[in-house]
């Protein structure tokens, strides 16, 4: 953590001094304002300067997993699979204030996920990027979660989490590993859906843990 939340702080020193060097006032609240602006920006430059960097960690160790693996917990995979989870878990903070937006999907994309045009991401809690896939048109509510993990009789499982085309995950609602969301498929708000379930096109499924709520054949009077 020294060094994910360190070296990116050299840009942002960086600019600190140059930026201050630059404002001297003989006012005491005319330089305190100008220090604290000085300040926050620089706090801007260091958000940034962290999510390149993490991202570009977990760019070069996230696994390249397309399928359910499974492998024993004291496993290379699973220490490189432990890396990237810190890295995101640090950076997470930061991130936040991003989301959502082009920047925030741009860092998933870098870290590994798959994810589509026009799709928007409006929560920091895709926990394992490389494994997660979101097709074109769909939108991610705010606070959902995402776990591409698992461990299960002493062994790590790693099993891709993937949304189809128009579908949509309700706010703080949390996916399992396995997971398939069809087409136009609706997860509702504060939604549990378990491992390997799969939601069919066009149906909306809600509660804890989720069930069909509206099938496919009442698809066309959905407004969500």
């Amino acid at each position: 953590m020294v060094i994910v939340w360190g070296v990116p702080l050299a840009p942002a020193i960086v600019y600190f001094n140059w930026v201050e060097s630059l404002f001297s006032y003989d006012h005491e609240w005319a330089q305190a304002l100008a220090t604290g602006l000085v300040l926050s920006s620089s706090f801007v430059v260091y958000t940034i300067s962290l999510l390149i960097f993490s991202s570009f960690l977990q760019f070069i160790l996230h696994l390249r997993i397309k399928e359910k693996t499974v492998v024993p917990l004291a496993s290379f995979k699973t220490i490189r699979w432990a890396f990237c989870g810190q890295i995101l878990r640090s950076t997470q903070p930061f991130l936040q204030h991003f989301v959502p937006s082009f920047l925030a999907t741009a860092y998933f994309r870098v870290c590994g996920a798959k994810i589509g045009k026009n799709t928007q991401i409006n929560t920091v809690r895709l926990n394992d990027p490389c494994l997660i896939r979101i097709d074109d048109d769909c939108v991610v509510g705010g606070g959902a979660i995402f776990n591409g993990h698992l461990v299960e009789k002493g062994q790590m499982v790693f099993a891709p989490i993937h949304m189809q085309k128009g579908s949509l995950v309700g706010a703080r609602a949390t996916v399992q590993p396995g997971v398939v969301v069809e087409e136009h498929a609706v997860v509702a708000t504060n939604a549990l859906i378990p491992k390997y379930r799969t939601i069919p096109a066009g149906e909306v499924w809600g509660g804890l843990p989720a069930v069909m709520i509206r099938d496919s054949s009442s698809r066309d009077d959905l407004s969500l």
